[in-house]
């Protein structure tokens, strides 16, 4: 299903929040030497060096990392600390856009690491300032896909004349089940990161146009990715044909959405790729002949965050506009989540 936006509906501005502990690299290998230690150091390293991943914020301290406890007490941090990272995300987005708090219609809660109920959009509005009326909107299922499906829903509320902020907690570490010695929980813990991060999105202003959206789920491919929930908490599931499966199915899929708009793929000059990981971002760039630049903002936010979830669209989105498009310019946003399904948006940066 494509989304055409119709009127306007403009990214206003964009901010992340971090954890203050970091993972380098040596720290990476020396913690997941630790606690995976079925298999060599050696492969630990060398997965860690292929990763693409410099370093990453933890919630807790890299020696306390993997050693939260039960799901429950895993769950219980995540509590204590997902709201006020997602506040911080929010204000920064909400000050460089130039928005009041109260002037926000609607909020679109995302996070898939952590349950609480009410969602965090409870706790958020009386710490930001928002009104008690905003139209609350949590997405909790939507995996790495879900902060570009909430930017594409934004679009639809925006053109209605809402103002709608947008924010995607991950707090990735404290999903790591600390039994699982298996080489996917490996892979996992070797990419993943904590962080947040927030969009604004309104009918008005400087920033890009979200143009159309695009919602597509792929057949017979529940299984490559997503969560096996049970009493171990969130047991991560990734497939190794992954980055072949994505590789195969999302330039055709990128290619149709374009053609639909009417716009050539040569015209886009911006590639917003979610950093799933480094064979992803490989494939992606493959498939479109890009250069070793061409995806910048991807590669940088995998580089110094690592793959925060939902989060990390938001984050890449925020790192291109930082750089400063010149107008005129056109943007391919895409994400890719459980199911599989791919979320796609396409940008453009011109005049208000």
């Amino acid at each position: 299903m494509i989304q055409r936006i119709l009127g306007d509906a403009r990214v206003l501005g964009v901010g992340t929040a971090f954890p203050d502990h970091v993972l380098d690299r040596p720290g990476a290998e020396e913690a997941l030497t630790r606690l995976f230690p079925d298999h060599s150091a050696d492969l630990v390293r060398s997965m860690v060096g292929r990763s693409g991943v410099d370093r990453r914020a933890l919630v807790d301290a890299p020696g306390d990392y993997g050693t939260g406890g039960d799901f429950s007490s895993r769950n219980r941090r995540y509590r204590e600390v997902a709201a006020g990272l997602a506040a911080r995300a929010c204000e920064q987005a909400l000050e460089r856009a130039g928005v009041d708090p109260a002037a926000v219609d609607a909020i679109l809660d995302v996070s898939c690491t952590g349950v609480v109920l009410p969602a965090l959009d409870a706790e958020l509005l009386p710490m930001l300032g928002m009104r008690r009326d905003v139209q609350r909107i949590p997405i909790t299922e939507a995996g790495c896909a879900g902060g570009a499906l909430a930017l594409s829903v934004a679009g639809r509320l925006a053109r209605t004349g809402m103002t709608v902020l947008v924010v995607a907690v991950e707090l990735c570490s404290l999903t790591l089940c600390p039994t699982d010695r298996s080489r996917t929980n490996l892979v996992a813990s070797v990419i993943f990161g904590d962080g947040a991060a927030a969009a604004v999105v309104g009918p008005e202003g400087r920033g890009p146009r979200i143009r159309a959206s695009r919602s597509l789920l792929l057949e017979d491919t529940r299984q490559v990715m997503g969560f096996d929930v049970g009493h171990h908490g969130l047991r991560i599931i990734l497939q190794p044909e992954l980055p072949r499966v994505v590789g195969s199915a999302l330039p055709e899929a990128l290619r149709e959405f374009l053609a639909a708009e009417g716009v050539d793929e040569e015209t886009i000059g911006v590639h917003l790729v979610h950093p799933g990981g480094k064979r992803i971002l490989d494939a992606y760039e493959q498939a479109f002949e890009l250069g070793p630049l061409d995806l910048e903002p991807s590669r940088g936010v995998l580089a110094d965050h690592g793959n925060l979830s939902s989060a990390s669209i938001l984050a890449v989105l925020g790192r291109a506009l930082w750089e400063g498009p010149q107008e005129g310019t056109r943007g391919l946003l895409v994400a890719i989540g459980p199911g599989l399904s791919f979320e796609m948006s396409l940008l453009e940066w011109d005049a208000a």
